[in-house]
């Protein structure tokens, strides 16, 4: 017969045991089928587009803890580009193109005009992302 303290004792070794079988099977097994894999349009984000926002400066105004979008992280920067039909008719491009200002004098991006035409960089690199993301232009399909 055991007495209280060693009940308790055997039931605490118990319990540990338990435990430990419970964590030990609760962790799935590492497997690089289901790592999350980077779409072509991010890796294309992140060896072509990014490279030219980062030569054209922008990320000194458009980082962390300042203006947004926070152009150095791809899922930010995609729901900007994501709001238009085509790869010339998008947001990102009128803001960096100064595309349909108001006035020319007052550009539609604070930080002034980062391409002259859109055949120009970082817009052309802005407007390949964009065709790998969505296709083809929606007006045109």
């Amino acid at each position: 017969m055991l007495l209280y303290g060693e009940f308790d004792s055997v039931m605490n070794n118990l319990l540990k045991k338990l435990l430990f079988i419970a964590s030990f099977l609760s962790f799935q097994q590492y497997s690089p089928e289901i790592e999350a894999k980077p779409s072509d349009g991010e890796i294309f984000f992140n060896n072509n587009v990014l490279p030219e926002l980062i030569a054209n400066e922008c990320q000194s105004c458009h980082s962390k803890g300042y203006i947004r979008p926070n152009i150095l992280i791809y899922d930010e920067f995609i729901k900007r580009l994501a709001i238009g039909d085509s790869s010339e008719n998008n947001i990102v491009i009128y803001k960096i193109a100064n595309i349909r200002s108001i006035n020319p004098q007052i550009p539609n991006h604070p930080g002034g005009q980062r391409c002259l035409t859109i055949e120009d960089e970082p817009c052309k690199t802005i407007r390949q992302w964009w065709e790998i993301e969505f296709g083809s232009n929606i007006n045109n399909e």
